[in-house]
């Protein structure tokens, strides 16, 4: 196994989360810019890709004929929300007790840390390889997925690919798709004290809610044997416009979880019908969009790179775990169903610490993420493989 420097890494990853690239607005040009001259350093061709104010950071390093393997994950990250709530400055890349805290250490600058670490510990070992290694840091992951849309659009192609996201090191070859719903519920205003002269679209948007809850439990009953049941949550409700006055509308705004082999085509028409039912149950009208859909996508166990992977796992952590789902949709989405590329989801740090206040990854994580990835390069491009 390939020893790697983990104060590189872990200093790497704490000037990676200091660099404040939070989406909205999306800022991803300087941390491009960091992460392009930390390639040109290790040998690589860098290429920041700039675009609508916006940034991808590419590196290549052609070694010769044979295989090819990308490793990408996404630059920005989420909004750190109200700093109040966080014992850690958020963009200070503070390192204590084994842990680096801040906004995108764990989703997902621990992941270009560990690359960029592993990436280095395999180039100065030494060690033979054929092929072509790719490296992309992405915009956008956080919302549209326009950097990998890009990037794709563009010819952007490999053999195989890992997908740096939180998944705790596990090995992911799939992961659940997106689809988010706005249902609009229209009813017509009235002053408060005077209700029957209008039409309170808030008592079917109640029965929404509640039919929402029944059809979550119902869904439980359909299990992926890695991402287990599809999911159904509302997630936002926006209505109201004085606390004296009928309102006119409500909104509710719905995330599904879906797995492979759902139709998305089906699943808006479902609930559509059920928009429609409640609606006219109470004399309102309603308004239906799809806000966003990402498919979810799905490698075989049996390819070369979920192989790989589990076998460098296994060489690092000293326990062969074999392979499980990532609950949440990603970038991988787009190599898989639009590029063919096969693809494996694996990172240090965890989707419960994503996202929230104190965001972390342990330095530990990060080292083990920085040899697995090594260990999968050099299982993909070795030139006896």
């Amino acid at each position: 196994m390939l020893s790697v420097d983990e104060r590189y890494v872990a200093s790497l990853a704490s000037k990676l989360v200091r660099i404040n690239s939070e989406n909205p607005p999306g800022r991803e040009a300087e941390i491009a810019s960091f992460v392009a001259e930390r390639l040109s350093d290790l040998g690589f061709k860098a290429v920041v890709d700039k675009f609508d104010e916006r940034a991808n950071v590419l590196g290549f390093l052609r070694l010769s004929d044979g295989a090819s393997i990308l490793l990408m994950t996404h630059l920005d990250t989420v909004p750190a929300g109200d700093r109040s709530l966080w014992t850690a400055p958020p963009f200070e890349g503070v390192i204590r007790g084994g842990r680096l805290y801040g906004r995108g250490a764990a989703d997902a600058k621990g992941a270009i840390a560990s690359m960029l670490g592993g990436l280095k510990s395999l180039l100065d070992s030494g060690v033979e390889l054929r092929g072509e290694i790719v490296l992309a840091a992405v915009a956008d992951g956080e919302a549209e997925s326009r950097g990998v849309k890009r990037l794709l659009s563009r010819g952007l192609k490999a053999d195989c690919a890992v997908v740096g996201e939180p998944t705790r090191l596990r090995v992911c070859p799939a992961h659940r798709g997106r689809l988010v719903a706005s249902i609009k519920l229209v009813g017509r205003a009235a002053h408060a004290s005077n209700p029957s002269k209008g039409v309170n679209p808030l008592y079917p948007a109640a029965k929404l809610l509640l039919s929402l809850r029944k059809l979550s439990e119902k869904l439980s009953k359909n299990v992926h044997p890695l991402l287990g049941p599809p999911t159904i949550s509302p997630t936002m409700v926006r209505g109201g416009l004085k606390d004296n006055v009928i309102p006119e509308s409500v909104e509710i705004v719905i995330d599904r979880g879906t797995l492979p082999g759902e139709s998305p085509k089906k699943l808006a028409a479902e609930l559509e019908e059920l928009a429609k039912k409640l609606a006219e149950e109470d004399r309102a009208d309603y308004r239906f969009r799809i806000v966003k859909w990402v498919p979810p996508a799905e490698t075989s166990t049996g390819s070369r790179i979920a192989s790989a992977a589990v076998e460098a796992v296994e060489e690092v952590l000293g326990v062969r775990s074999g392979v499980t789902g990532f609950q949440a949709a990603c970038d991988m989405s787009f190599l898989v169903n639009e590029a063919g590329i096969d693809s494996i989801i694996l990172g240090p740090g965890s989707l419960e610490q994503a996202h929230a206040a104190d965001e972390w990854v342990s330095i530990e994580e990060l080292v083990n993420a920085a040899k697995i990835y090594a260990a999968i390069v050099r299982r993909i491009l070795s030139k006896g493989s």
